[in-house]
């Protein structure tokens, strides 16, 4: 009894199986022409909402002459065709559009910029000869309520402007480097490309330095 049942059980879920396989593949034959017609409109330049109405007003008119079709059997008025639709040209986009794009693209690059920073600070470096006035530890916080903390040395130059110091200086030295500096003093400072190009009217950042004199 057992395996009469499996095997009524099987036979019902083949044949179901069959049902579906048939069903599914009647629907994709028969949906051809729309899917052909869908296509041919996305490459002519309609929009999804102007496809969509196509096939309302094309499924319109079937109904239609089906309808009147068994109005005239019954010797009854046949109603009038839907009106034909044509589709407005494309919209063409707004000033305002194309500047949402153009902002978006440069927030895009300036943060990529910002993400690769300290691999652009070591391309292209330099050597600047700075007389120092004084130097300083300096402790900057960012992020939200201040969670992230960075230590450097700032140093001021009579000739370059401030310089900060962050490779190799942490809070446990920050105050003896800045101490190591002599006043009136000479020193070389190694500064990378992007420190020169975006913060060459700020405080730059120096990778590097010797004294020379």
């Amino acid at each position: 009894m057992v395996v009469d049942m499996a095997v009524t059980g099987f036979m019902f879920g083949a044949l179901g199986q069959v049902i579906a396989f048939a069903v599914a593949l009647t629907l994709f034959i028969r949906s051809m022409p729309a899917r052909r017609r869908w296509a041919a409109h996305r490459e002519a330049g309609w929009t999804t909402a102007q496809c969509r109405a196509d096939d309302a007003r094309r499924s319109g008119v079937e109904h239609t002459r089906m309808l009147n079709a068994r109005l005239r059997k019954l010797g009854l008025r046949p109603v009038p065709p839907p009106t034909p639709w044509t589709p407005p040209p494309p919209k063409k986009p707004t000033i305002m559009s194309r500047l949402s794009v153009v902002l978006f693209l440069v927030m895009l690059v300036i943060a990529a910029v910002i993400f690769a920073s300290p691999w652009l600070d070591t391309r292209v470096v330099q050597s600047i000869q700075c007389e120092v006035v004084s130097a300083e530890p300096r402790t900057t916080s960012s992020g939200s309520r201040g969670s992230v903390t960075t230590v450097s040395v700032l140093v001021k130059t009579q000739d370059c402007g401030p310089l900060a110091i962050h490779w190799g200086v942490t809070s446990d030295n920050q105050d003896e480097i800045a101490a190591s500096f002599i006043p009136g003093a000479t020193y070389e400072f190694d500064v990378g490309w992007f420190s020169r190009t975006f913060f060459k009217n700020g405080i730059q950042s120096a990778r590097d330095y010797r004294l020379i004199g």
